[in-house]
């Protein structure tokens, strides 16, 4: 557990200001990791350096970064000195590939087939953090527990559970008493689940540092009253989520969304080529629990630190996933979202799982067309949307995949992070003082680089003609649509303290009588 101040995480400067210089990091790459040994012990059990595990792979890349990509689970506090979009694109990769570090021992960095967690995994899920009735979260740490009744659905001991993820974000409305921040970025108050090419589900989860679990824990901010009352206490001060920084040592808020696929035949070699993990989910068409393989196909990180106060915004997805929309009317291929011999297919939706009362549903071949019925109790299961890229990776992001791809082959030349690809990685070029932010949305997020769409395909597949900021300058705590939450729209999820069983959300699904998926977390 961290043990600054209160005050300092929510009050202090939290941030240099325009044209003020960002604290230096060392100025060699064999300096750096010692500045962030507190960082490193943020990543949950992360291993040292393997002895394979160094950046001499780089050098074989056209391109080197600034500060050249480490092969080991520390994550760096802050953005490095960064001049332009491809030091940007090196921090993200550095990230990804500290936060995708082995936990187990001995274990290579992207083994095929190992389902065994990564660092960020041991980071806490929203599920944990905003109990349903406004409770304090467990210790950090805690894994989560999956209800007995479950786990006899899914045939799994208690024991054997602890190595599963338990998925339950589904759809926009995937829980009667969880909110919507772990699924699709739109559409809003309207079906917004993913379907892949097999009418398999996609997974969504959303987990955060543990520097910012302390400052949620400490002001108390994992429930909607202590969200008010921090603005009844400090009405014209702006909530402030803590900074990653080099001196002192400290990651900061750091989240991530993340999306999984599942894998229906795990031994089937094709699987090699994807992060894998255990889970533990509801069928969407049973309700029933079932143990099963995922595969990672998404993974957003956004990162507050000193010299971006106003977050670095991360995206990754794997290669396989969609193809651009020029190339889709030629592709031969079968991605995971797109099928070049997909068929119209009508659904008969019962009424409570109807929207806009359509009883008959078409699912065209039209691509990044969001799905019209819910998926849930009693309703249809997925089927398959067709997905393609609207806007390219730009050339700095590719140019900067191919550096951390020649860095790894290097060293894990069968690794499955071989896979997967920066979109894109958005920063500000003049961002302005935490103390300048006014306490009403929108927040203030000056000169973004690149200013550009950055979609990621299986993360805003129906929201692909924007970037990160222009949604999440608009992110409010919970129960409030003019007060600020610093950018982060996790803080929503709180929910109201209560006693005895908390009340369902009132959605718009809710409101029209769909019973979502039910919760499954004790």
């Amino acid at each position: 557990m961290s043990s600054r101040p209160l005050m300092l995480a929510l009050l202090g400067p939290l941030a240099c200001g325009a044209g003020q210089e960002p604290a230096e990091p060392a100025s060699t790459p064999r300096e750096q990791p010692p500045a962030a040994k507190k960082a490193d012990a943020k990543a949950p059990e992360a291993k040292a350096p393997d002895a394979r595990a160094t950046a001499a792979g780089a050098s074989a890349s056209a391109y080197q970064c600034a500060v050249p990509l480490a092969l080991n689970g520390t994550v760096p506090p802050d953005i490095y000195p960064h001049n332009n979009d491809r030091d940007a694109n090196c921090f993200g990769w550095q990230e990804f590939i500290a936060l995708n570090w082995p936990v187990a021992s001995g274990a290579g960095f992207g083994d095929p087939g190992d389902t065994g967690p990564v660092a960020w995994q041991g980071y806490m899920s929203s599920n944990q953090l905003f109990r349903p009735d406004g409770s304090a979260p467990p210790p950090w740490g805690t894994p989560p527990t999956i209800t007995p009744e479950c786990l006899a659905e899914a045939g799994l001991t208690a024991a054997a559970a602890r190595a599963a993820v338990p998925l339950t974000m589904s759809t926009k409305f995937s829980s009667e008493f969880e909110s919507s921040d772990g699924q699709q970025a739109a559409p809003r108050n309207a079906p917004a689940w993913l379907g892949d090419v097999r009418g398999n589900n996609v997974w969504y989860e959303v987990r955060v540092s543990e520097d910012e679990y302390d400052t949620i824990v400490q002001s108390q901010l994992y429930n909607r009253d202590g969200q008010a009352a921090y603005y009844q206490k400090n009405p014209s001060t702006a909530l402030a989520l803590p900074i990653g920084t080099f001196q002192p040592s400290e990651v900061g808020a750091l989240e991530l969304k993340a999306a999984w696929m599942e894998v229906p035949n795990p031994d089937d070699a094709q699987w090699n080529r994807y992060k894998l993990a255990q889970a533990v989910v509801v069928d969407p068409a049973t309700q029933k629990c079932q143990a099963l393989t995922v595969a990672l196909v998404g993974l957003h990180i956004i990162h507050k630190t000193q010299a971006q106060p106003t977050w670095v915004w991360a995206t990754f997805e794997h290669v396989d996933n969609a193809p651009d929309v020029a190339d889709a009317a030629t592709t031969q291929k079968v991605w995971n979202f797109y099928d070049p011999s997909c068929q119209p297919r009508t659904v008969q939706v019962p009424a409570a799982c109807q929207y806009n009362d359509q009883a008959s549903v078409t699912v065209s071949c039209d691509a990044n067309l969001p799905p019209q019925y819910w998926i849930g109790d009693g309703c249809p299961a997925p089927t398959p949307i067709r997905v393609t890229r609207l806007a390219p990776i730009d050339s700095d992001s590719q140019t900067v995949n191919q550096t951390a791809w020649t860095t790894i082959r290097a060293a894990y030349p069968d690794s499955v992070w071989l896979n997967y690809q920066v979109v894109a990685v958005q920063w500000s070029t003049n961002p302005p003082p935490q103390s300048s932010q006014p306490v009403s949305v929108p927040q203030v997020f000056n000169s973004p680089s690149p200013d550009s769409n950055l979609a990621n395909t299986v993360l805003e597949t129906y929201d692909q003609r924007s970037k990160c900021i222009d949604c999440h300058q608009y992110a409010t705590i919970s129960g409030s649509t003019t007060l600020p939450s610093d950018f982060s729209f996790a803080l929503q999820d709180a929910q109201p303290v209560t006693t005895g069983k908390p009340k369902p959300l009132k959605t718009a699904a809710v409101k029209a009588g769909y019973r979502p998926l039910r919760r499954i977390i004790e």
